[in-house]
């Protein structure tokens, strides 16, 4: 908690959709990256706008076996 607010974060995650890679979030979803890292990539490049306000942003990447470890912070 910071000056009586509550800070949040910012959630997003890359995830296999048939034969391509999206990112989505709440209320989110969009991209068809051919690969997982063109979608790391994009999502990097799209957490710089709430880490600029000072949010924390966390990465949800699945992996090429269906499987998602536990979140990363991005910023």
């Amino acid at each position: 908690m910071q000056g009586g607010l509550t800070m949040t974060e910012v959630h997003y995650g890359v995830v296999r959709v048939g034969d391509h890679w999206a990112i989505v979030g709440e209320n989110l979803r969009f991209g068809a990256y051919e690969t997982r890292s063109e979608a790391q990539a994009a999502v990097r490049r799209l957490a710089a706008f709430p880490a600029g306000l000072g949010l924390p942003v966390m990465l949800h990447e699945q992996e090429d076996d269906w499987v998602f470890p536990g979140p990363t912070l991005v910023s």
